[in-house]
């Protein structure tokens, strides 16, 4: 090779490493998103004062804080979570609509109805897994039994007239709700309601008899003795509710149960983007005047899962519910 053709190649080799350069400069500085540049909304697929309501609430205004822009929180309530659904995958995935979604959203819907308007592992990508909560049984003031098995001879002597409420056909508390049953060896009655919020006063005014529903909701009735729990979901009891038995201490083994809270969002929704939201969250759920006030104060248990923890807790999630659910042979449609 001649001088000058050597001179040549250095001089291409040299303008090739630094265009590679720019490009690696220029793809790390897209990767590292200025976000959030404008406001960012959650949507809640409850209504307003429930559980995941509430701790929707308290993420939005210490995220404001965080974020120098409004987060502000929509409820989109109904179809079991689909509605809620829907609406974050029209929005788009530029990161500024997140769901707080659970247990249905993402790891049952899609064993209940033949068909959904989404997809729940190809549309949605998991960002942070929150919190979860244990689920207990509580029983109205029209309910006169005080025990577990007081409630299960009442509805083997009235098959389907012992009436429980639920957050919805299909919900968390639905499908627990038939599981209780089916080991109990009982027929009871689905009055299906659209939250939490509906469901508390439903049985304080006698519409149903029982509910199995997340700790939080049920704490400020049982203490006050409007409500009266008679078993917890879980393998121990609740450090919130130390006073109530277990469903195994009471006779009816291996029934457990308890729900989880996590932001998802749209696939196409960058990866920085997903990152950076899950780091900040995060920075915010493991502080303990946050999880005084809306996470262990109220009765959840913190999960703090990031993305790949939250896509692997996910994988065995939808395998649980997809052999419990075959299993119930429950079906929406």
């Amino acid at each position: 090779m001649s001088r000058i053709s050597q001179i040549f190649s250095k001089l291409v080799l040299g303008s090739v490493c630094a265009a590679a350069t720019l490009l690696s400069v220029s793809a790390h500085a897209q990767s590292t998103p200025n976000y959030p540049s404008k406001p960012v909304k959650i949507i809640v697929p409850f209504p307003p004062g429930g559980l995941a309501d509430n701790l929707a609430r308290g993420m939005s205004q210490e995220l404001s804080r965080e974020w120098g822009q409004q987060v502000v929180v929509e409820n989109r309530a109904g179809a079991n979570t689909i509605i809620a659904a829907q609406a974050t995958l029209a929005a788009g995935g530029d990161g500024y609509t997140l769901m707080l979604a659970n247990d249905p959203t993402i790891s049952s819907n899609q064993y209940l109805y033949s068909k959904l308007p989404y997809d729940p592992v190809k549309d949605f990508v998991p960002v942070i897994n929150v919190a979860e909560t244990l689920e207990v049984m509580v029983v109205g003031p029209a309910f006169k039994g005080n025990t577990l098995n007081d409630l299960i001879a009442a509805a083997k002597a009235k098959p389907d007239e012992v009436a429980y409420g639920t957050y919805g056909l299909g919900s968390k508390a639905h499908i627990d709700a038939e599981a209780f049953s089916k080991l109990a060896g009982i027929k009871t009655l689905h009055v299906p309601y659209k939250g939490v919020a509906d469901v508390m006063p439903a049985l304080l005014s006698g519409q149903v008899q029982f509910a199995i529903t997340g700790v939080p909701p049920a704490i400020p009735l049982v203490r006050s003795g409007q409500l009266r729990a008679i078993a917890i979901a879980s393998p121990k009891r609740s450090a919130s509710l130390p006073e109530v038995p277990t469903f195994s201490e009471v006779g009816l083994q291996g029934f457990n149960a308890s729900a989880w809270f996590g932001l998802i969002a749209p696939a196409a929704t960058p990866r920085a983007v997903v990152e950076k939201i899950a780091a900040d969250v995060s920075k915010v759920i493991v502080r303990p005047d946050f999880q005084q006030k809306y996470i262990s104060g109220v009765g959840l248990e913190l999960l703090n899962q990031g993305p790949a923890q939250f896509a692997d807790f996910l994988r065995k999630d939808r395998a649980a519910y997809a052999a419990h659910i075959k299993e119930l042979n429950v079906k929406l449609d």
